[in-house]
């Protein structure tokens, strides 16, 4: 095994499934197992890859098992691994990286110590802040690329004139900019705004679905959607990505609370999300309009879903009020 570090600094050349490091059924059957035992995800043995890595050019229709948000950065940005990097340590370059205490943790979880040559097989190729340290330590300022920045505002239509109550209006523009701001930036990398961007449509999907699907509570105070909804639009499963979800809604005066119906039963082990045994409301806060938003944001969903059907959560995305003058005008 040669080092050959990816663009985020992993070292493809120490990865089991390096199209140099897998040539054996007994190397695919020790990849497999090894990934399982120490990362928690298991791909049968035949189903594995033998990757070209991030460093072939992809004009060479290289093999690989993602398209990475990361690498599709450095290679915007020119740069041959994101040490060589202006930007250099952003957050999104951390996502793609384990972190330096995993082989303790996984010790820890395993109850045992990790062999040497596990750890250098396992774990040690994809601890890549590390490598990038290392390489960033290297350098010369003549060797740092001066990271270029682009916009992760969405394309938003603008506001009709609409033939409806000036409180009935002051509510709709409340979601109007509320949809407009969710996860919009300026001046971002190129992997920022893929993250954003795909958490964009994530973020929009709950207030979609909380919208089309929600039900008032008595008082009309909140909307409340059940696990066997949620998950029946297709959302992430997983727990801890949802926490997120809540926390990041927060910052725009959306507030979700999770509610746990039973004690046991509503979780996978892994951590997933069941249909059962839980349930969110959502409310504005009064700076997001409150009440009187939260019906807003019934009326338009209804009204989209009604008019557009399957195609409905596009115009949503882009905040397309439209809908309402089309409508009335009939």
């Amino acid at each position: 095994m040669n080092d050959l570090f990816a663009k985020c600094g992993n070292n493809c050349g120490r990865c089991p499934s390096y199209k140099e490091n897998m040539k054996t059924d007994e190397d695919r059957l020790r990849c497999s197992e090894g990934w399982y035992k120490y990362h928690g995800f298991r791909l049968r043995p035949e189903k594995l890859r033998l990757c070209d890595g991030c460093q072939a050019g992809d004009d060479e229709n290289p093999v690989r098992y993602i398209t990475c948000y990361v690498r599709n950065c450095a290679v915007k940005n020119g740069v041959k691994t994101c040490a060589h990097c202006s930007g250099y340590p952003c957050e999104d370059v951390g996502r793609v990286s384990v972190s330096t205490d995993m082989r303790e943790k996984t010790a820890a979880r395993l109850g045992a110590p990790i062999p040497e040559e596990d750890y250098l097989m396992f774990i040690e190729p994809y601890e890549g802040m590390k490598h990038l340290d290392e390489i960033h330590s290297s350098l010369t300022p003549e060797d740092i690329v001066k990271m270029k920045r682009v916009s992760a505002k969405p394309t938003i239509s603008e506001f009709p004139d609409l033939p409806f109550s000036t409180e009935e209006i002051s509510a709709l523009k409340t979601i109007y900019h509320l949809l407009a701001a969710v996860e919009s930036a300026e001046s971002v990398s190129y992997a920022r705004k893929t993250k954003l961007q795909k958490r964009r449509r994530q973020l929009l999907r709950m207030l979609w679905i909380f919208g089309l699907y929600g039900e008032f509570n008595e008082e009309g105070s909140y909307l409340e959607i059940d696990g066997k909804t949620y998950l029946g639009q297709k959302m992430h499963s997983s727990y801890s990505v949802l926490r997120d979800y809540i926390e990041t809604l927060e910052k725009f005066g959306v507030q979700c609370e999770f509610i746990q119906l039973k004690e046991k039963g509503w979780l996978t082990p892994t951590g997933a999300l069941r249909k059962e045994g839980w349930l969110m409301t959502l409310s504005f806060d009064t700076s997001r309009g409150g009440t009187p938003a939260l019906r807003a944001l019934k009326k338009y969903t209804s009204s989209l879903d009604k008019e557009y059907g399957k195609n409905a959560f596009r115009y949503f995305s882009r905040a397309d009020m439209r809908v309402f003058v089309k409508t009335e005008n009939r």
